[in-house]
């Protein structure tokens, strides 16, 4: 029964990366630790991150493939993040292994419900009146991008996030891009990212591999096949339509996890 729902998992990883540019942790990680017992243990919320780090490598891989062969790619404002992302993702590791389950568990569940929240009441996140057609960044840009690209540096490491729904906002709402250019700059990001993460998961704790190595393989096949088939999808239509069923998708999930995890 637990291979269910680690497709399950996965294939809602890779929908909520195509259509979102979200990471697999905000879906996946809840799934694994409220629904699949083998998770429930010492570090089984940090063996579920590094699952969601490794199907984001890929997943956001091809991703950015088909979001780039659209024109959806722009780093001339997003380097200083991808460089503060990196830097802090290794002690974010770190961190989320003394943390133990509690704290990841209960973070990743709450995420989950308040982002799909958001994506229903504002399922296009883009301003009208942007130009991100500068190619310098402002001081503002500068420091917005430090800002945040630390912060979600630290996260990508400690939650297991590979950054993308934190960096599609600070995209949308402080650097001007549209959805579709945020989400693909985003995943370009998060393959990077995610792969670091997930190198310094195994790292720090090598039971990850050892142990769960079938898990990672479904996961990742899974994962990678749905966020192909819904980037393609989520180029082919509007941004609200986007928004709303990525919004759709997540509060159901984050509440009905809530609800088992807390209220059960």
């Amino acid at each position: 029964m637990e291979y269910f729902w680690y497709v399950i998992a996965a294939f809602g990883a890779g929908v909520g990366t195509g259509l979102a540019g979200l990471s697999a942790a905000t879906v996946m990680v809840p799934i694994l630790i409220v629904l699949c017992p083998s998770f429930q243990g010492d570090y089984g919320a940090y063996q579920a991150t590094a699952i969601a780090l490794a199907s984001d490598i890929l997943g956001s891989a091809v991703t950015t493939s088909v979001y780039a062969k659209n024109k959806r790619i722009d780093l001339k404002h997003g380097w200083v993040m991808l460089v503060c992302i990196v830097a802090l993702s290794t002690v974010g590791s770190y961190a989320a292994y003394l943390a133990g389950n509690v704290v990841l568990g209960g973070f990743t569940l709450i995420l989950t419900f308040c982002i799909g929240i958001r994506f229903l009441v504002k399922p296009d996140t883009s301003k009208p009146d942007a130009d991100s057609s500068n190619m310098h960044l402002s001081w503002k840009e500068i420091a917005i991008s430090l800002f945040f690209g630390l912060t979600i540096g630290f996260g990508t490491g400690f939650v297991g996030i590979g950054g993308g729904m934190m960096m599609l906002v600070v995209f949308t709402a402080f650097l001007g891009y549209d959805l579709k250019t945020a989400v693909g700059t985003s995943t370009f990001i998060m393959t990077f990212t995610a792969l670091i993460g997930f190198i310094s998961h195994a790292m720090i704790h090598p039971a990850i591999v050892l142990e769960r190595w079938n898990v990672l393989i479904v996961c990742i096949v899974t994962a990678t096949a749905a966020s192909l088939i819904s980037a393609r999808f989520a180029n082919r239509v509007k941004n609200k339509t986007v928004g709303r069923v990525t919004g759709v998708i997540l509060t159901a999930l984050g509440a009905a996890m809530i609800y088992l995890n807390y209220f059960r």
